[in-house]
This record gives C-alpha cells, structure tokens and sequence, in this order.
C-alpha cells in the first residue's frame, strides 16, 4: 500500500483496512477502479446540476460566506478553487459536497447561513471540505469508496458488501465532524450546529446534548443503526471523546459502530477475521498427533485446503473466540462438535477430547448442550463421558505413541 497522504487528520484505520483488504482480494477490481478516472462528462454532469438545482452564490454578493469558507479551507490546508452554493427548494438544514477532481463545490440546503451563528457555520463548512480533502487527497479512499458502491449496486451483491459500505460511510462522517471540530476550534459549535441541522431549532445547547448522548451511552444504547450518518447523539459523543481522550476514541467507536463480532453482520474485515479464528480453532483441535488421521485431516481441509496440524498452543484463542456474540459462540462449538464426530473409528475418543477442549476455550457449557441436542445424548451419557474424558484421551494418545 502506498504511504497515506498528508491529510490534515489521520485516517481511520477502518478505512486503512478496508483499503488494504480491498487492494489485497480484490487486486482486479482495484487495477480498473484504479485506471477508471472520473470521466470528463461526468464531470460536466456535475457541473450542468448544480447550475440547475442551485443558485451559485458569488463572492461579491455573498463576502461574508466566501471569508468563512476560505478560512475553513486554510485551516485544513486547502487550497483548490472553492464555489459555493445554494440549493433549490425549502429543504431543511444542510450542506453537501458535489465532488469534482480538483474543486471544491459545497451546496448548503435551507437557511444554514441564517440559523447557525459565524462558528457553527464554520464546522459545518470543515465537515464537507474534509470530505472533498478524503476523496480528492488520497486516491486509495476514493477508488475504495467507488468499489464499495459498486459491489452494493451489483445484482450478485451479499449482505457483506452491504455492511462494508455502511460501516466505511458512518466511519466517513465522524472522521469528517473532526474537521468541523478543527476549523471551528471550539467542541460546543461543532456539537450545536449538528444539533441544529438535525432538528432545525434556533438555539441549541451543546453542554446539555451531551449530557444527553451520555445518558444514552450509559443506559447501554449506543449502538448505532444509523445507514449513512450515525445518530447525532453519537456524533457528538464521538466528537467530544476524540476532543478529549484520543487515545480511548478508537475503541469506542469500533464498539458504536461495528459492535461485538456476528455471523449475522459481517463485513469484509469480521468475515476475514471469522475465517482466520476458524483456522485457529481448527488447527487447535488438530494438535494432539492421535486426532490427526485421514478423515479428520480431509474434514480439516474442507474448510481450508493448505491447512497443516502444527503442535504450537495459541494462548489467545479462548480470549479471541469469546468476542463474538451468541450465534458466533454456537458456531464455535459446531465447528468443534464438527471434529468429534468425523472419524467414526476412533468412537468416543474425539469427543471425549472435544469436551476438554471446549472446556479450556471457555466453551464448555455451551458445547455440553449443543452435543447432548445434536448427538441425541442423555444427561447421563454426557455426564459419565465428561467424568472420564481425560482418561479415554490419554489412552488415545497413548495408544498412538505406541503405534
């Protein structure tokens, strides 16, 4: 991956790691993306909209606009031509970017320029002009961004691709407030001018909507649901986080907006990181030499072809399978319960030791229910198998030493 581009805040490693995956399985779509540059019609295209959805506001008449956005882009280091509009139409409080190589085009919506006060209109400013420095600065972001749209918009398109594009989006727009939070310098009017846009009051309290965003992060509600902004309480308490203690920012925000790892949605990054943890746990269930026989190696190549047993322990597994949610700790133990009934020759034995083994990944109860369901098992039968499993498997591995 080339060196990241001087942008006047670091990327989040969200969109780091996207980009490097992308670039990284996806080598194809990346080279045409790479080459497909933003045609000259479609820049023209641009162009013929907003001289009809807008009225371009000229420096002349609008001087006071025109000295705040410049001082917005001075302060992100901005320096391509910059035209201001106004949308058509009484929509509500917003403003957008029209994106075109080399120029920035930013449309407010409604009346921004009466509602918010000089500040507030500064941060809203630093919030588009950042996301034109995102796409017109660092080449990698934009060709990711189009590949995303373009794997959403495919009729063949998974729910993966779906999820990789809302989450690298919601990522997009809080990175982008901390440009709103860097032009204007001042937390309370980059908090109140998302509040205003949000709602369209007149005034608004920054101090007490962020007492408000806490009380809903302290109730255990934060989780966004967002699909192209997050929530503005969780704007704001992620502005205000980042302002304060950058240091625990990250990890919050992974929590907000990706939450706990789910088989039920993935992204690109989680389905990469599930293949990885079962690559673990299976070579984990591979490491006694006894389990290692012909059908138990072939069911273990199923899942991955190249897959070799290795006798190394992996101290952070058990840690690293227990982030995932319910439906992901079920998975991990049918994935083990896989390996317990694959070789039919050595009976009870695999099992025996999938009851152990289960019970050091801190999966132990979980896999004792989903056994006894799946395998048609009595209490008893489990029970008598449990109390002597250490037994039956040093008899295996004994027994394997011999021969």
């Amino acid at each position: 991956m080339a060196s990241l581009p001087q942008l006047p805040l670091a990327p989040l490693p969200y969109h780091v790691n996207v980009v490097q995956h992308l670039q990284a399985h996806e080598n194809e779509l990346w080279a045409w993306f790479s080459a497909e540059k933003l045609r000259a019609e479609q820049v023209e295209s641009v162009r013929l909209e907003l001289l009809k959805s807008t009225y371009r506001l000229e420096p002349e008449a609008h001087p006071a606009l025109h000295d705040a956005a410049r001082e917005a882009a001075e302060r992100l280091g901005l320096t391509a031509p910059l035209t201001l509009y106004q949308a058509q139409g009484s929509g509500g409080l917003n403003a957008s970017l029209a994106y075109v190589p080399g120029e920035a085009h930013l449309v407010l919506h409604g009346s921004v320029t009466d509602r918010l006060t000089p500040l507030e209109l500064r941060a809203v400013l630093g919030h588009e002009l950042l996301h034109f420095l995102l796409l017109d600065g660092w080449s990698e972001y934009l060709v990711a961004s189009q590949i995303l749209s373009a794997m959403t918009h495919d009729a063949a398109a998974e729910p993966v691709h779906a999820t990789t594009a809302r989450r690298f989006g919601l990522y997009t727009e809080v990175y982008c407030d901390r440009g709103a939070h860097l032009v204007a310098g001042d937390l309370a009017a980059a908090v109140s001018a998302l509040v205003k846009i949000e709602t369209g009051i007149a005034e608004a309290s920054a101090e007490s909507y962020l007492r408000q965003a806490d009380e809903i992060f302290g109730k255990g509600h934060a989780q966004t649901e967002g699909v192209t902004h997050p929530e503005t309480f969780v704007r704001a308490r992620a502005l205000r986080v980042w302002a304060e203690a950058p240091e625990r920012s990250a990890a919050e925000l992974r929590g907000v907006i990706e939450g706990r790892i789910s088989l039920a949605e993935l992204d690109l990054l989680g389905q990469q990181e599930i293949a990885s943890l079962t690559r673990r746990l299976v070579t984990a269930l591979l490491r006694p030499a006894w389990l290692q026989t012909e059908p138990l190696l072939a069911h273990a190549r199923l899942f991955f072809e190249d897959l070799e047993p290795s006798p190394a322990e992996d101290p952070t597994l058990a840690a690293d399978l227990a982030e995932g949610d319910e439906k992901l700790l079920d998975y991990w133990c049918y994935v083990i319960l896989d390996f317990a009934a694959a070789d039919r020759d050595l009976e009870d034995a695999p099992l025996a030791a999938a009851l152990l083994r289960s019970e050091e990944l801190g999966l132990g109860e979980r896999f004792r229910r989903i056994a006894a369901k799946e395998l048609g098992l009595k209490k008893k039968q489990l029970d008598a198998l449990e109390a002597g499993a250490a037994a039956m498997v040093a008899k295996a591995a004994a027994g394997d030493a011999q021969a």
